[in-house]
């Protein structure tokens, strides 16, 4: 039924229990996706760096050596997400039919970069945890919350 599923991933014990649960239900199917994602904040370098630097009391940088950072941290956090969800999956990896994409989505917020990905990448479903590493016990997570009310595709939430 699904061909192209979509999990937000951030190695907590939700997500790595949704990734698991997204893989049962179509790992099989040579024809399927699972894209195993993280968003990387742009907000990684404050507002400040980019001010004269006489007011902010720093020395400014310019777009491209931002831009260039930004590349290189987004590339890092692909790459840690790959040996992670390897390490995690370890021999079942190589036993899957569908294709496993790998990748790290930069955006303002979770919420955003995994509403965007959805989108651009044509989902049919979202497979998250409950709650991420930072969300209070018992309740559902502000991104998984905000991320049921921002797409128009099926999300399911994996405890």
């Amino acid at each position: 039924m699904f061909k192209n599923v979509l999990v937000p991933y951030d190695e907590s014990e939700h997500a790595r229990s949704a990734l698991h649960l997204a893989l049962g239900m179509v790992g099989d199917d040579p024809e399927a996706t699972v894209h195993v994602m993280t968003v990387v904040s742009t907000d990684i370098v404050p507002p400040a760096l980019f001010s004269p630097a006489e007011t902010a009391g720093v020395m400014p940088i310019n777009y491209d050596a931002y831009d260039s950072m930004l590349s290189s941290i987004v590339e890092h956090a692909r790459e840690e997400m790959h040996a992670d969800v390897e390490n995690d999956l370890g021999e079942d990896m190589a036993k899957l039919k569908c294709a496993i994409k790998i990748d790290a989505y930069l955006a303002p917020s979770p919420v955003d970069g995994i509403s965007a990905y959805a989108a651009d990448h044509s989902c049919d479903l979202v497979v998250m945890g409950r709650r991420g590493l930072g969300a209070l016990r018992g309740m559902l997570g502000s991104v998984s919350y905000g991320v049921l009310r921002s797409i128009d595709v099926p999300v399911l939430t994996v405890k």
